[in-house]
C-alpha cells in the first residue's frame, strides 16, 4: 500500500498500529505493510536455512555489483527492486534445474563444480536468468 503524507519524510519509518512504514529509494515512495508474524512451519524453517546459507556465501563486491547492474535493467520492467533478489532467484533457478541443495552449497563446493551462478554471464548463458543487453560484460567472479 503507497502512504501519503502531507509532509513527506523521507527517513520516517517504523512500526505503528500494526503496520511498518519504511521509504523505498528504488521506488521514490514510502510504503506500508502489515505487520505480520509468520507462524512456524517446515517451509519457514527451510527458507530461513536456504537464506543463512546464501548469506554465508557471502558474493564479490564485484558479483554484487553486476547484480545491481542487472537489477536496474531488468526493473525498468519492475521486477527486481534490488540485487539480493536476483541473487536469490539465480540461487533458486538453479537448484531447480540442476538439483542442487541449497541448505548446504558452499562458495568450494561453487568453483569445484563450476556452478552456473558463478558469474551472471554464465547464469543468463545457462538460461536461469533472462537475457538482458550487453550481459557479456558481466563476468565478474562470485
Amino acid at each position: 500500500m503507497q502512504v501519503v503524507l502531507k509532509n513527506i519524510l523521507k527517513a520516517y519509518s517504523g512500526k505503528c498500529d500494526g503496520l511498518i512504514y519504511y521509504y523505498h529509494p528504488g521506488l521514490d515512495r514510502l510504503l506500508c505493510r502489515r505487520h505480520t508474524i509468520p507462524k512456524a512451519s517446515g517451509s519457514n524453517t527451510r527458507f530461513t536455512l536456504i537464506a543463512n546459507n546464501l548469506k554465508a556465501i557471502k558474493p564479490s563486491d564485484s558479483y554484487a555489483t553486476d547484480l545491481k547492474y542487472y537489477a536496474a535493467m531488468v526493473s525498468r520492467k519492475g521486477q527486481y527492486l534490488n540485487w539480493r533478489n536476483v541473487y536469490m532467484k539465480l540461487m533458486h533457478a538453479m537448484a531447480s534445474s540442476l538439483g542442487v541443495n541449497l541448505q548446504t552449497i558452499t562458495r568450494a563446493e561453487i568453483y569445484a563444480q563450476e556452478l552456473p551462478c558463478i558469474s551472471v554471464k554464465t547464469a543468463i548463458e545457462a538460461g536461469l536468468l533472462a537475457p538482458i543487453t550487453g550481459y557479456e560484460r558481466l563476468c565478474a567472479m562470485l
